[in-house]
């Protein structure tokens, strides 16, 4: 048994690859806007999924969107005591509890 060869190592092998194709999507946080710097927006987590090579379950959050009649879904890395059909608030002046989101330094310590 040697070591792996070069070409190996360095381009896609054989063995040395991950297998991506079944994973949900990427674990983000929703973008910054105005509503979220001044007051709070609220969500809804419609399902908790399981994203294979992640450690962590996923929670599928929805929100309205800003501008059109529509809504938007979101992941994220779903804590401790989330659950389905729960109202997470994500910004500045949300309230410090299991699943908000809101900026360190409007914490307490």
């Amino acid at each position: 048994m040697g070591k792996p060869i070069r070409s190996q190592r360095k381009g896609a092998g054989s063995v040395y690859i991950a297998h991506t194709h079944k994973r949900k999507g990427p674990a983000k946080l929703r973008p910054l806007d105005f509503a979220e710097k001044r007051g709070y927006v609220r969500g809804v987590i419609r399902e908790i999924i399981h994203d294979s090579g992640r450690g962590a379950p996923l929670a599928r959050i929805q929100f309205r969107h800003r501008f059109k009649v529509k809504k938007v879904m979101y992941s994220m890395v779903a804590c401790e005591g989330m659950y389905t059909g729960q109202y997470v608030y994500f910004g500045k002046k949300a309230a410090l509890e299991i699943g908000n989101v809101l900026p360190v330094g409007e914490m307490p310590e």
